[in-house]
């Protein structure tokens, strides 16, 4: 696992060495992601045409990991840029559910598709991050903690998920795209209660401070 870890690692640095040349910054790439998104989103949404919308998607991705290459690249990492590239991959991520929700999809498990669209934003998209957020917000944990807050279901499994799901539901029925989303949910839920035990395990690990 090093190792492709560090294959990985060594082929977004040639990446971003490569297309560092383009008079881009890293947050200029990281918005360019988001209006990709935006496009993919009215591709599925308005014309209803799923694979240009799926291979938008995929380009908006890939702008997700040039930017953070090209920082590395020109050394212009910053915690305003991963802010900025945090908060992006939200919007492209809801972006990518909610354009669903304007195409015709089976009835899985007695409930509306929009159903499951919605609670996948909630439980995958916003409580994973609000939880490790407010955490640390609220002084419960160190950053440091709250940053190695970790869970079965993270973004990048989420993500894997609900693409293979859609990938399937193209080519075999739009069902098995629903059930992406109640598995995706359901993981998601996993990782929020991890989460947020953990963070009640480490709190209760603190020392007493006497008055």
């Amino acid at each position: 696992m090093l190792k492709q870890d560090e294959g990985a690692k060594g082929l977004q640095s040639k990446a971003g060495k490569l297309l560092a040349i383009i008079p881009l910054t890293p947050n200029q790439w990281t918005l360019l992601s988001v209006a990709i998104a935006l496009g993919a989103g009215a591709s599925i949404a308005i014309t209803k045409d799923i694979p240009l919308g799926l291979g938008l998607f995929a380009a908006a991705a890939l702008c997700d990991i040039i930017d953070g290459a090209v920082a590395r690249a020109r050394n212009q990492s910053s915690a305003l840029g991963g802010f900025i590239d945090g908060v992006a991959d939200r919007f492209v991520e809801g972006i990518f559910l909610l354009s669903f929700m304007f195409v015709p999809l089976p009835i899985v498990a007695g409930a509306d598709s929009r159903f499951w669209l919605a609670l996948t934003v909630f439980l995958g998209t916003c409580m994973p991050s609000f939880v490790r957020a407010y955490a640390c917000y609220k002084g419960v944990v160190t950053r440091e903690q709250a940053d190695a807050l970790g869970g079965v279901c993270e973004r990048p499994e989420r993500i894997l998920i609900l693409l293979a799901g859609l990938a399937a539901g193209l080519a075999l029925g739009m069902e098995f795209f629903i059930y992406s989303l109640i598995l995706a949910s359901a993981l998601s839920l996993l990782t929020v209660l991890q989460r947020i035990f953990a963070v009640i395990g480490q709190s209760k690990a603190q020392p007493k401070v006497k008055a």
